[in-house]
């Protein structure tokens, strides 16, 4: 009598019976789940990147491709228009914020879906593998505050991929196939599937937060712009206070020889502010200064308000500039430019354009060609 043994080295009647019993559990107690196969790196036109084929070869993208060897990355990604519908299982977890690290971390952000492994073979050609874009109906949430928003399904890229460990069957063959996933943002390698961002009603936009943080950044520096037009407070004090504030230091370091400390700081205000007939100038401090002296040293550009305090020269302010950003930051003027320049373009394409533009519009623009 030979020895039993589960085990064949070929997949037996037993291994089928075993793979239709669990496609048909996957089947009936799984969701469902559409999946934007990935094809490979799109195409160049002239050839002239060895790691992508050519436009005229496009038929012959490949998932092996790479388009940029020395990132190991494809920032183009071509996925098919055919969209495969597949039945899976995952566990439903809380969304619980992980606060043992410095911000907040989504713990259910990642999800791990299993798949039957024939039956994925049968739809998609393949397995599942990284790249792939999987959406998740059931996750659309159509009860939103804003009732004009778009209603969409949640969308997740598949990150890594590999048997499930609960997928082989008593005969040590595998069924299952598991793969690890986590949300997709508006990405430059998923403008395939999330449309042109130029339409408004594209999925882009309506996943992309971008829009929304331009109009906070533009209301932040409007407001700014309100409260703070120039040094100080020019415009009023503040919250429109009709006395002027009372400066008192949080540690004072000012031994002013029978001056305040109020009077000292209201001196300075007032320099900041553009008051400094009285205020003396020059390239290098007085050799022997009083306690609460101040001085403008005009070698500087802007020239720069000092206040003698203790037994140094404290810098206050920038003076005459009604600026707020460049009395914020350095080169305020230049990070925030509002003025207009002339692009020349290629050949004779020349146009107006804003100085101050984010960089994801300035790299829509043609690209440069190389100069070899």
């Amino acid at each position: 009598m030979p020895k039993l043994s589960l085990w064949k080295n070929a997949k037996t009647k037993d291994y089928f019976y075993q793979d239709r019993v669990i496609r048909e559990a996957v089947g009936a107690g799984g969701t469902s789940f559409l999946v934007h196969k990935y094809l490979g790196p799109a195409a160049v036109e002239d050839g002239s990147d060895p790691a992508r084929p050519k436009l005229s070869e496009q038929d012959q993208l490949s998932e092996l491709d790479m388009q940029d060897l020395l990132f190991m990355e494809n920032r183009d990604r071509v996925y098919d228009t055919t969209i495969y519908e597949l039945r899976g299982t995952y566990n439903v977890t809380d969304q619980d914020f992980d606060l043992s690290q410095f911000g907040l971390f989504l713990n259910a952000d990642t999800l791990f879906i299993t798949f039957h492994t024939n039956e994925m073979v049968e739809r998609l050609g393949r397995k599942l593998m990284a790249g792939d874009v999987i959406e998740v109906p059931h996750l659309n949430d159509d009860l939103l505050l804003d009732a004009t928003a778009k209603s969409i399904n949640k969308f997740y890229a598949v990150q890594d991929a590999s048997r499930a460990a609960e997928g082989f069957g008593p005969t040590w063959w595998p069924h299952l196939w598991r793969i690890k996933v986590s949300p997709i943002n508006d990405a430059q390698e998923y403008r395939s599937i999330l449309g042109d961002p130029e339409d408004a009603d594209s999925l882009k936009n309506a996943l992309s937060t971008y829009q929304t943080e331009i109009k906070i950044d533009n209301a932040i520096l409007a407001s700014a712009e309100s409260f703070t037009p120039g040094v100080g407070y020019p415009a009023g004090y503040p919250n429109n206070s009709p006395t002027e504030p009372t400066f008192t230091p949080a540690i004072n370091v000012m031994q002013t020889g029978g001056i305040s400390d109020n009077t000292v700081m209201t001196r300075e205000l007032a320099a900041a502010r553009g008051d400094t007939t009285d205020v003396p100038t020059g390239l290098t401090f007085p050799s022997q200064p009083n306690q609460g002296d101040l001085f403008i040293r005009v070698d500087f550009t802007p020239n720069r308000l000092f206040a003698y305090r203790g037994t140094r020269w404290h810098r206050v302010l920038d003076v005459e500039i009604n600026d707020w950003r460049a009395n914020t930051v350095n080169a305020g003027s230049f990070i925030q430019n509002p003025a207009n320049t002339t692009a020349n373009g290629f050949g004779t394409d020349i146009s107006t354009v804003p100085s101050n533009q984010p960089l994801s519009q300035v790299f829509t623009k043609p690209k440069p060609k190389a100069d070899n």
